[in-house]
């Protein structure tokens, strides 16, 4: 009897740890994203709006939003030079 209360004790320890461990990760990528434009999550930052190169007239309109934060609008630069949206002029 003894040791189902430990395992139980101890299981409730472990769940209760993941919940603040995720509580904490979601805070963390709300500061990151704070101050830009929100719309629908994608990917695995949920405060990330979804953005494509087709949502820019220009290519200075999708870099300023790349450069405002980087790990959001990765999508945006295809090739990982740091140049967002290289096919709008």
């Amino acid at each position: 009897m003894k040791h189902k209360k430990i395992i139980s004790i101890s299981i409730s320890l472990l769940v209760l740890t993941g919940i603040i461990i995720s509580c904490s990760d979601s805070s963390d990528s709300e500061e990151i994203t704070s101050g830009s434009n929100s719309g629908s999550s994608s990917g695995s930052n949920s405060n990330c709006p979804t953005k494509t190169c087709g949502d820019f007239s220009t290519r200075a309109q999708a870099q300023a939003a790349y450069n405002s934060n980087k790990s959001c609008y990765k999508n945006l630069d295809a090739d990982g030079d740091g140049i967002a949206c290289e096919n709008l002029k």
